[in-house]
């Protein structure tokens, strides 16, 4: 027989025995709950897990109120372990400064449920009325034991979710979040991060998208291609024309946008939305992808953009695809990789459908008294309207270092951009390791250069110091990075 606590305050449950219920309950000091595999616990308000108490749920417990976690929540290790929000009252807050693992979560409030913690489920989420709204700084992570999370319009997750990653190597994958690939290239280890609602709009030129992106990372050397198909829920849709639903990829600071290998194609006909064209062509796996449609491009394409040494100066080379009321371009040079100064402009083109090349030349750069130095280009329209591009760094010194950079650092939310360069194609490994020196994620290639390393990993990371390790077969280097 199933056990029931209709518990609201708690000193011990050495006796197994139900204690009458009040409106509030607060774990506090040294104290355990367990809840065992089989047993009901109901909480009618709100439950608090204070410092230096543990709870420990291996059946399932049910809270009306809020849930703060500020003291150890243990990994359930019974499959049917739950956690449900069954709130009547209005909304419920999940929040607290300790993490909170779950087996499975539920959500049953039609006034919705705030996640404002590091919450991982390693099982499944069931989303039976209400909107889950997850703050931005605090991802909730599906492990890799979890399941794809089935979502309607009246009952699923808003904000970033965290596929952790997972081994997929070049067989099938998904659908889950909403992405999916056909069997291909191998790409090793895939994470995946998607983003819904009003902040995962990318607005520019005046021009919006749906409001919905997905952040791809994958430990795959070199860049591996897939065909990438996407679907996600029409009332994300932004008032874009799905009939002609249109991919757009983006890398590093996602200010520039260029249109997948994926063609236009009619998403409109099912909801959820399917973007899955036949004969669709592969395409570089990491990346952030979004939708919009034909007539709301996204900003100037910028399709590449290098720096390198020309003699004694740097060279600025990049390309766009396409521009729309394109006045100029700021070049902008930074010691630090933190404050920029403009040290030129290069005049646009204002509208063209076809590919333009630019370049710039920033003379004598040894006078600058640093080993490396940053360059990024400030975009702006003829209305005044600017975004910028990647950063892009130049060996100052030497032609045969290994140059390993991170900007910025400290850094918060979606963590830094991370640049690695070698003087010629080889062998390279770079590990990520925390401060107890466990390697949390490494990566391995044999280009001369790597960007974005770790950015998705390093985003879902907690406040910490932590370890960039970075080893060639003659060179190693390690750098040092913070997240706040």
């Amino acid at each position: 027989m199933k056990k029931h606590y209709s518990l609201l305050l708690l000193t011990c449950l050495a006796a197994g025995l139900p204690v009458a219920g009040q409106a509030q309950v607060t774990l506090s000091g040294p104290v355990t709950l367990y809840i065992a595999p089989g047993s009901l616990m109901t909480v009618p308000s709100s439950l608090t897990v204070g410092t230096g108490a543990i709870l420990t749920n291996e059946g399932l417990l049910d809270f009306g109120g809020d849930l703060i976690n500020n003291g150890i929540v243990t990994a359930p290790v019974a499959p049917a372990a739950m956690l449900r929000a069954v709130g009547t009252a209005g909304p419920q807050t999940v929040t607290g400064t300790a993490a909170l693992p779950v087996q499975n979560l539920t959500v049953n409030n039609t006034a919705g449920v705030t996640i404002n913690t590091n919450l991982s489920v390693s099982g499944t989420i069931t989303l039976t009325n209400g909107l889950v709204s997850v703050g931005t700084g605090t991802p909730l992570v599906l492990l890799p034991t979890a399941t794809n999370p089935v979502e309607t319009a009246t009952a699923h997750l808003v904000g970033p979710v965290t596929m952790a990653a997972r081994v997929v190597n070049g067989t099938t994958f998904g659908p889950f979040l909403g992405l999916s690939m056909p069997a291909g290239a191998s790409v090793a280890n895939l994470t995946v991060t998607r983003v819904t609602g009003p902040t995962a709009i990318t607005s520019a030129a005046g021009n919006t998208s749906a409001a919905v992106y997905w952040d791809v990372a994958t430990t795959a050397a070199g860049a591996p291609t897939r065909v990438m198909n996407f679907s996600w829920l029409g009332v994300l849709d932004n008032g874009r024309d799905m009939a002609q639903a249109t991919p757009w990829r983006s890398t590093t600071l996602f200010t520039n946008w260029t249109r997948t290998a994926g063609p236009t194609a009619n998403a409109a006909a099912t909801d959820p939305r399917q973007y899955a064209p036949s004969g669709a062509v592969a395409e570089a796996v990491a990346g952030r992808f979004t939708l919009a449609d034909p007539n709301a491009p996204l900003p100037v394409e910028l399709t590449a953009f290098s720096v390198r040494r020309q003699g004694p100066d740097a060279r600025l080379d990049w390309n766009t695809a396409s521009e729309k009321n394109n006045a100029y371009f700021d070049v902008e040079r930074s010691r630090d990789g933190l404050v920029f100064e403009r040290t030129g402009q290069v005049v646009g083109q204002g509208n063209s459908s076809t590919p333009r090349n630019y370049f710039f030349i920033d003379p004598k750069v040894v006078q600058f008294g640093v080993p490396t130095l940053y360059y990024r280009l400030r975009q702006v329209d003829v209305d005044g309207m600017a975004s910028y591009s990647p950063v892009r760094t130049v060996a100052v010194e030497s032609t045969t270092a290994l140059l390993v950079s991170a900007w910025p650092n400290p850094s918060t939310g979606a963590g830094p951009h991370i640049r690695v360069e070698q003087p010629f194609d080889g062998p390279l490994t770079a590990i990520l390791i925390d401060a107890t020196g466990r390697r949390l994620t490494e990566y391995h290639t044999t280009n001369r250069l790597s960007e974005e390393l770790f950015r998705t990993e390093i985003s879902a990371l907690p406040s910490g110091v932590y370890l960039l390790s970075v080893t060639t077969p003659g060179t190693s280097r390690t750098l040092r990075l913070m997240r706040n």
